[in-house]
């Protein structure tokens, strides 16, 4: 096996009862994951609150004004858009006015975790930034509506840039009224996922297994924070938004679920008709209607503040105006906070039943949601807010405002949704595909549902995907190597074709000289096992390769080599051209030809760097997925494989693994800036998350004591 985890210690005893004094108690594993004991949720959430300020502080304050809409007032005048955006939805008017609506406890746990972050910057008011806003209650659940709301956002910026399809007339975004710029928080790719679940009887031990893998940056907001608490009915192990009281991805004590983005049409624009004579009226079935006007202040750093209007029109917000039309932008989550919500009920819930229960409240944004319990039931369910659509109109593009026969027709309960339990296959997996794919065939169906809802092209794949089903389908006894070995598998998909269609064109020019000089070259590639180790030499000649293919003029046909087809003379002659341009650019940039991909593909995390294996191939990501940054002739990774958690379901308890891309915190003096960077993440092992009774015996590397208020 390439990939596998350290040993673990033998199981040990309970941890001493003088620990449940009914102080919080904060025990640093040796990754530096907080493990949290306390007698109740709140006071698990107020030392989550101090562990997550001492770990990232300032990227929990920035977060806390992302979602505030207050970025410009600290950092000046390029967060304008972005603040602007905030006030366009409303981030910080909802969630103050409808947070006391929210469960009592979940508030408890909102008002604890402020509470230890706040605790936190008291005791240590040298690491406080001196643009740190003052952490309030409604902000963890703001920072959780910011997340959910760049989804239909994204949709909504998309529908708009297909207005011409709609009318030719619409397509001039430089007309008067130039367009309100959507601040799409920058998201740098892939900004994708992997996730599978495997049913007990496909697995060795009879558990259920879960992979957990979200790909999004490994720095900013949306980088993630791991830890485990064990309060009362609060016994979560996964990852949390920084800032967040809550596991937004990972497991309690009887089942755990992932995310992949994906999901149906959750967000329309319509097009109004403005009153010539009055720009603030709109047209609606025969009469004018009044637009609902506010005006924004934004303060601004170094400059004076940016006061703006905000248009609305009873299907939402009007993001841009052209001429006498308006876009405004329908979208069911603007006047709901119901995901924090949700997320405190998946996090406590016990069985399916629950979880579905949580489900049902649909609030979650467009995702595919898989799930597994220790009874070895595997769950999929693509979720989203989805408004029921009327006949008549293509949601796909901007739609008619002044008609209320476009006007929605309610919302789609769950019970509507896409959903599998348990599929005769034994397993099933989403890495951002259609869900008709999920098991290489069945059990869904796209005709059985509307187009917004199923939210796909039918038979849609990808490399991840399809090696994903290659993997599981073949394997009908998955042990835990198995499980780790596919979680973090390496393979470039089309890798075999493409050395099929080197040896096809060499053999037929092998003593012509210009082949003879790229004998070494094909030796590499012929004798390469086709995954993107970090020691593979082959994996850097065939990254190179691709490169050049697609740069030759013409371009090496891809798409016939992956199919199987004998190229003709000409892309024969083509592909063998590439093959010496890679060669050439390899001994430009290092010297040589035999280069690993380790030297090539890596981790950086300030001045220093280690070997990573995966990513992209160029012809797709890998299981293993790292999207990168080029600097000079190394590719530095900047995103994917986010924080992998790997979970075994067995009725006798819950066991999982787990690491990240760097280490559990971001200064710089830390032990645990850059640990899972070097002994984990380039080595392609995962570590023991010490989540059951007695586990963590022995690997205890720091204790605090809190007393929270």
């Amino acid at each position: 096996m390439r990939c596998f985890w350290p040993a673990m210690a033998a199981m040990a005893v309970l941890l001493p009862a003088a620990a449940w004094s009914g102080d919080v108690t904060v025990r640093r594993d040796d990754w530096g994951v907080p493990h949290i004991f306390a007698r109740t949720p709140a006071d698990a959430a107020y030392g989550l609150g101090w562990a997550q300020a001492e770990d990232r502080l300032e990227q929990l304050l920035t977060n806390y004004r992302l979602a505030a809409g207050t970025m410009a007032e600290a950092f000046g005048p390029d967060y304008v858009e972005h603040d602007f955006q905030q006030r366009l939805v409303g981030n910080e008017e909802v969630c103050r006015r409808l947070y006391p609506s929210l469960p009592r406890e979940l508030r408890r746990m909102s008002e604890s975790f402020i509470a230890g972050v706040k605790a936190y910057m008291a005791a240590h008011p040298e690491q406080v930034p001196p643009w740190a806003p003052d952490p309030e209650p409604w902000m963890p659940a703001a920072f959780g509506r910011l997340i959910i709301l760049n989804w239909p956002l994204g949709q909504a910026k998309d529908e708009l840039d297909r207005r011409a399809e709609v009318d030719p007339g619409f397509a001039d975004a430089g007309a008067p009224g130039s367009p309100i710029r959507l601040a799409h928080l920058p998201m740098a790719g892939p900004f994708a996922s992997n996730e599978w679940a495997v049913r007990p009887e496909r697995t060795a031990d009879g558990a259920a297994i879960l992979l957990i893998d979200p790909h999004i940056p490994w720095d900013g907001p949306f980088r993630f924070y791991e830890f485990r608490a064990h309060a009362g009915d609060f016994q979560v192990s996964g990852f949390a938004p920084l800032g967040v009281p809550l596991i937004g991805l990972g497991h309690n004590a009887r089942l755990g679920w992932a995310c992949t983005t994906g999901g149906p049409d959750t967000t329309d624009i319509y097009v109004e008709q403005l009153n010539p004579d009055n720009p603030l009226q709109y047209r609606y079935d025969g009469e004018w209607r009044d637009a609902q006007v506010r005006t924004v202040e934004i303060q601004v750093r170094g400059g004076e503040p940016v006061r703006r209007e905000i248009i609305s029109t009873h299907h939402g917000p009007v993001i841009l105006k052209e001429g006498n039309r308006a876009y405004a932008m329908a979208c069911p989550y603007l006047t709901e906070i119901g995901l924090v919500e949700q997320s405190y009920r998946m996090n406590f819930a016990r069985n399916l039943q629950e979880f579905q229960d949580a489900l049902a409240m649909c609030q979650f944004m467009e995702q595919n949601i898989m799930y597994a319990d220790v009874e070895g039931n595997i769950y999929y369910c693509r979720t989203g807010r989805v408004p029921v659509r009327p006949s008549g109109f293509d949601f796909s593009k901007p739609v008619p405002g002044n008609t209320s026969r476009s006007e929605w027709q309610g919302l789609h309960p769950l019970s509507a949704l896409v959903q599998v339990l348990n599929p005769p296959q034994g397993f099933m997996q989403n890495c951002n595909i259609s869900p008709d794919t999920m098991t290489g065939s069945g059990p869904v169906r796209a005709s059985d549902y509307p187009s917004w809802v199923f939210g796909d092209t039918p038979g849609r794949s990808n490399s991840r995907g399809r090696r994903a089903v290659e993997l599981l389908s073949a394997d009908d006894c998955v042990t835990q190597e198995d499980a780790v070995a596919i979680a973090l598998d390496t393979h470039a998909e089309g890798a075999e074709a493409w050395q099929k269609a080197l040896r096809q064109a060499a053999q037929r020019a092998w003593d012509d000289p210009s082949v003879v000089r790229l004998r070494p070259a094909l030796a590499i590639l012929a004798a390469w096992d086709g995954h993107m180790d970090a020691d593979s030499e082959g994996a850097t000649l065939y990254r190179c390769l691709r490169e050049a293919a697609r740069r030759h003029d013409p371009p090496v046909d891809g798409e016939a080599i992956g199919q199987g087809h004998e190229l003709d003379g000409t892309q024969q002659q083509a592909l063998l051209n590439s093959l010496a341009a890679a060669v050439r650019q390899l001994e430009k940039d290092f010297g040589r030809l035999r280069v690993p991909w380790g030297q090539v593909h890596r981790v950086r995390r300030g001045d220093r760097s280690w070997p990573a294996a995966g990513g992209e191939s160029g012809g797709g990501m890998t299981l293993r997925a790292v999207g990168t940054t080029r600097d000079g002739a190394i590719y530095y990774g900047r995103s994917g494989q986010n924080w992998t958690q790997l979970v075994f379901f067995r009725r006798s308890g819950v066991e999982s693994f787990s690491a990240n891309p760097y280490g559990q915190s971001d200064r710089p003096d830390s032990a645990h800036y850059t640990d899972q960077a070097e002994r984990l993440f380039s080595r392609c092992h995962l570590k023991p998350t010490w989540f059951r009774p007695g586990a963590l015996t022995g690997h205890v590397r720091a204790e605090q004591v809190l007393t929270a208020p």
